[in-house]
């Protein structure tokens, strides 16, 4: 916690020094990223919804751009630590593993982080919403998902040797982006299907995504007959 300064005191005394003011801040900051994105949350909406002097943000965070690392870091590296998880126990014992078991390693953690359905869409519509929004930003405070995504393109890889790695990132970044597009606009697959297709049923989607996804895996290499070099 940051060194206490004069002008600090009145907001203490005001909302007291213990860690519910913080974490107010921070619960409200989730929510408002995930529905609204980066660049439409105030500094004061933060506070406002999270029932706080907005000058706690300063003095927990030094700034919303803090107030975001904090998020994000507590989203990313939960995920990344399963996604490895998964990824040690499908390579036990030098097992080779189908393209739908990687991927499958790879999404599930996005889309279910808990037993609570609520939370796991709440983080995948963070996820989705901040991927596309900050990239500039959050590649500074998530290097170690860098790491896992290498570790999955070479899993990937060696289940798909004759594709190029350039091919297998456009191939995840295509998964990644249909599920984070049908997650932020549900409406008009609902519409067309007459509410039966609901993206935000993460138990359907994952269980529609995947052989659809495996079998975009195994296409050929572009410009390549047959998949073969």
């Amino acid at each position: 916690m940051p060194k206490i300064h004069l002008g600090d005191r009145s907001l203490l005394a005001q909302y007291g020094t213990d860690t519910s003011s913080r974490e107010r801040l921070i619960k409200s900051a989730e929510e408002l990223f995930a529905s609204k994105g980066y660049r439409e949350v105030s500094v004061r909406e933060i506070a406002a919804h999270a029932g706080v002097n907005s000058a706690l943000v300063g003095y927990y965070f030094r700034g919303k751009q803090a107030l975001f690392n904090e998020v994000y870091r507590a989203h990313t590296l939960p995920l990344a630590q399963d996604r490895m998880r998964r990824l040690t126990e499908l390579s036990k014992n030098k097992r080779k593993p189908s393209v739908e078991e990687v991927l499958k390693a790879w999404l599930l953690p996005w889309m279910a982080r808990g037993e609570d359905k609520s939370k796991s869409a709440l983080h995948l519509r963070l996820t989705a919403n901040l991927s596309m929004e900050r990239w500039e930003h959050t590649r500074k405070v998530a290097s170690y998902m860098q790491r896992t995504h290498t570790a999955f393109i070479n899993m990937l890889q060696d289940c798909l040797p004759h594709l190029s790695k350039a091919t297998l990132m456009w191939r995840l970044h295509f998964v990644m982006g249909a599920i984070a597009f049908g997650i932020r606009v549900p409406n008009p697959l609902m519409a067309l299907s007459k509410g039966k297709c609901d993206p935000n049923n993460l138990d359907a989607t994952l269980t529609e995504i995947l052989p659809y996804a495996a079998a975009g895996f195994c296409a050929p290499e572009p410009g390549k007959e047959n998949g073969k070099a």
